[in-house]
């Protein structure tokens, strides 16, 4: 009888269903606009604060060192407190992390502590998206909605790379920060009048969720998902999968091809943005497929494999023609995209009643990696430089480039021998 009621209760209301996954995804598209904006303005930035790629590097890598731990917690107060009371304030602190940017000063702990910021309120975005989703929609759209949202995420990361190099040059990289401080206000606004109170069936799944945990620890199921190897395992693979992303794409991709390639800001932002259009093609196209074979595991071994020969060509192949260039890096996003099917594996490898841990414990692995490459490879870059501490970016050449991004293509090889060390008694599972 109860679930009778939460059917009538979504068919009733699939117009405010959609308004509310609408106001959730725009945060999503917001936050993923503010994840890639430092990648876009590395050489002003670096000039304004005055230090070298490695502190710049590790200053951007603070959203991804807050956001990755904030994942296991973004869900417990998503099921306490309910979208509207959890997301709204976690705009606002994205909008305060911009803000903390704009700030008159040349202290590289400004940019950290605007990025903590940012990664803290942006924890919840994609997380809050498809809490909110479950609530309002049918489970059987929830693959859907899923897709949807990173669809628009992307799109996100896409426009920063389009729309701020050309900013930068008619204005300058702090108004481009003031720009994104006023499209966080409008995505608070959007989230106040599209995220209503939690609705009447939600509020009383929350409290039978309550009275599970009466007798048992809130975070046993998450001890037991850390405990689990595999768990480890796919978070590292994932990791390693998404790295194209939020180490070149993200951050020093730009860089790298105008230093490489001699083009301009925006046509090297341009050519970034590839990566990203192979991942919205790739993501959906790849979950379908492994939906219908159940080959995940030699997904994996394919991806890591594909992604390593394709990103040895990028960094020890160049310069090519901007074409072949352009291919490459779509491709590169694509054959990457099965990394969403290490959070299916993950779900499979850990108990029944820990899948959200799993999930959550498997993004923060995945977070953490980029956070760790992120200045890795700025070091190697000051290092074989051999330039002051203070060194602005645009002193480094093609050749230092290479030697730095050359952690890409390796880390991809270590993926593909952590698939081998996956579980040996793992069998496909043919639907």
């Amino acid at each position: 009888m109860h679930q009778d009621k939460i059917n009538r209760h979504f068919g009733e209301n699939q117009r405010l269903a959609w308004l509310v996954w609408g106001g959730a995804a725009f945060f999503y598209f917001y936050e993923l606009f503010v994840r890639v904006a430092p990648g876009t303005m590395l050489q002003e930035m670096q000039s304004h604060y005055d230090v070298s790629s490695t502190l710049l590097g590790m200053a951007s890598g603070v959203y991804y060192y807050i956001y990755a731990p904030m994942q296991i917690f973004a869900g417990i107060l998503l099921d306490r407190f309910g979208g509207r009371r959890i997301m709204i304030p976690a705009s606002v602190i994205v909008v305060l992390g911009c803000l903390c940017v704009l700030i008159p000063w040349h202290s590289i702990w400004l940019l950290a502590i605007g990025r903590f910021l940012m990664g803290l309120g942006s924890a919840f975005g994609f997380i809050g998206v498809m809490y909110l989703a479950t609530v309002w929609f049918h489970k059987e759209r929830l693959s859907l909605i899923s897709g949807l949202t990173t669809a628009l995420g992307f799109l996100g990361a896409i426009l920063a790379l389009k729309w701020i190099p050309a900013l930068i040059n008619t204005f300058s990289w702090k108004t481009c920060w003031f720009g994104a401080s006023i499209f966080g206000i409008i995505s608070v606004i959007i989230l106040h009048i599209c995220i209503p109170h939690t609705p009447i069936w939600e509020k009383k799944r929350q409290e039978a969720h309550f009275e599970e945990f009466a007798t048992d620890h809130a975070f046993s199921g998450f001890f037991s998902v850390i405990r689990n190897k595999q768990t480890w395992l796919l978070g590292l693979i994932g990791g390693i999968l998404y790295m194209p992303t939020t180490v070149f794409g993200d951050l020093w991709g730009k860089e790298y091809i105008e230093a490489v390639y001699r083009v301009s800001n925006e046509e090297a932002g341009f050519v970034v943005s590839m990566i990203y259009w192979g991942w919205l093609i790739g993501a959906p196209f790849w979950g379908f497929f492994s939906d219908k074979t159940g080959l995940k595991h030699s997904l994996l071994f394919f991806s890591t494999l594909t992604a390593s020969v394709l990103l040895f060509a990028l960094i020890f192949c160049a310069p090519m023609a901007l074409g072949s260039l352009k291919i490459c890096l779509g491709l590169i996003g694509f054959v990457s995209a099965p990394q969403v099917i290490c959070f299916v594996l993950g779900v499979e490898e850990n108990a029944e009643n820990a899948k959200a841990s799993a999930m959550a414990t498997v993004n923060m692995i995945v977070t953490l990696v980029g956070g760790v490459l992120q200045p890795i490879v700025g070091f190697i870059l000051d290092w074989h430089c051999e330039h002051s501490v203070t060194a602005a970016l645009h002193h480094y050449e093609a050749n230092d480039f290479k030697w730095a991004l050359s952690v890409m293509p390796l880390c991809m090889l270590l993926g593909f021998f952590l698939v081998l060390r996956m579980r040996q008694g793992y069998r496909e599972v043919h639907p």
